[in-house]
C-alpha cells in the first residue's frame, strides 16, 4: 500500500520525540540493508508501498522511541497506549492528534516544534531567488469609494477583517498566461491559540478549483476571476501556486487521472501535488526548467 502523505506523519512524530536518528539510519536499519535510506524515502513519499511487515517494524521503532521519552520524563505508559501499524492509515492531521495523546508527557515546546513541522509538509517555500514571479494578496476596503488604492506602509503580511474587506490573488511578473495554475492556501491557527491537529484537514487546507486559467488585466496576472469577501475564518494563511507553461508538466505535476477538471485536490492528492511540485523546484538537471514557476505569499484573516 502506497501512503503519499506518510512523510506528515513521519515528521509529527520526528518532531515530537527530538529523534535523533537521521532518516538514513532508520531506512537502514528497517530494511537491514546499508542502503536503506533510499527506499525509506520513497516509502515516505509513496513511491515505494508499504508493506505489513515494513509497517509493523516502523510502528515498534516509533514506539520504542516514545516509551523511551517517557521513561526519561519519569512517566509510566500504559501497554494499551502504542502505534499500532493501521494508524499509518489515517489522516494527516488526526494521526498527530493521536500521537499528541499517546504522548501527554510532552512539553509545550514541543508541541510548537510539531505544529511547525506540519505547516512546513503542508506549505511550500523557496528561496526569495527562486520565485521568477511574485504573488500579491491584495485588500480592497469595501466601504472606500476607490477599491485600487491601498493604505500606506504596512510591512509583513496583508491582514483582513472579515466583512470589511475583499481579497484578490494577483502575480506580478508575468507577460502572458500560464496553461494552468494550481493555487492552494494553508490556513495556520496559531494566532488564534490553536494547532494543526485540532482542525479538519478540509479546514487547514483550501484550494481554489484547480486547474484554473488565469487571465491577464492590466498587467496582473488574475489568479481569482474577481475580488471576493475575505470568510470569517480567522488565522495565518500561506498561500501556494504554481504556473504552468509546458504541457507535460501539467500531466507530471497533478496527481488526478485526465480528463483534468478543476477542484479541490483531496488530502492523498495535496500531499503527492507537493511532493510533485517541491522536486520540480528542486531540479537540479534542468528538466524542468521554466516548465513551472511557483509563486508564495502569505495574508492575515482577523474576525
Amino acid at each position: 500500500m502506497r501512503i503519499p502523505n506518510l512523510y506528515i506523519k513521519w515528521h509529527s512524530f520526528v518532531e515530537l520525540v527530538d529523534l535523533v536518528d537521521k532518516d538514513t539510519n532508520v531506512g537502514q536499519l528497517l530494511f537491514k540493508d546499508p542502503d536503506g535510506g533510499q527506499p525509506f524515502s520513497k516509502l515516505l513519499r509513496g513511491d515505494l508501498g508499504l508493506t505489513p511487515e515494513i509497517a509493523s517494524e516502523l510502528v515498534g521503532y516509533m514506539n520504542d522511541n516514545m516509551a523511551r521519552r517517557a521513561s526519561r520524563q519519569q512517566v509510566s505508559r500504559k501497554a494499551s497506549a502504542v502505534l499500532r501499524a493501521q494508524d499509518l492509515e489515517m489522516p494527516s492531521l488526526e494521526f498527530a492528534a493521536h500521537l499528541v495523546n499517546l504522548a501527554p508527557w510532552v512539553a509545550p515546546e514541543r508541541l510548537d516544534r510539531v505544529h511547525k513541522a506540519l505547516m512546513r509538509d503542508m506549505t511550500l517555500s523557496l528561496p526569495a531567488h527562486a520565485n521568477v514571479h511574485k504573488l500579491a494578496v491584495e485588500r480592497f476596503d469595501q466601504e472606500r469609494s476607490f477599491g485600487s488604492f491601498k493604505p500606506s506602509g504596512g510591512a509583513g503580511p496583508t491582514v483582513f477583517e472579515s466583512g470589511k474587506h475583499k481579497g484578490q490573488l494577483t502575480v506580478i511578473g508575468a507577460e502572458r498566461e500560464p496553461l494552468a495554475a494550481y493555487t492552494m492556501i494553508t490556513r495556520d491557527p496559531a494566532p488564534i491559540g490553536k494547532r494543526l491537529w485540532e482542525s479538519a484537514w478540509g479546514e487547514a487546507v483550501l484550494w481554489l478549483p484547480s486547474p484554473s486559467r488565469p487571465k491577464l488585466a492590466g498587467g496582473r496576472l488574475l489568479l481569482m476571476p474577481r475580488a471576493e469577501p475575505v470568510q470569517p475564518m480567522p488565522g495565518h494563511f500561506h498561500v501556494t501556486s504554481a504556473l504552468v507553461w509546458k504541457e507535460e508538466a501539467q500531466g507530471a505535476l497533478d496527481p488526478r487521472n485526465a480528463p483534468l477538471q478543476p477542484g479541490a485536490l483531496d488530502e492523498i492528492e495535496t500531499a503527492l501535488f507537493l511532493t510533485r511540485l517541491r522536486r520540480m523546484a528542486n531540479d537540479k538537471r534542468g528538466k524542468w526548467e521554466g516548465a513551472v514557476t511557483v509563486a508564495t505569499a502569505e495574508y492575515v484573516v482577523n474576525v
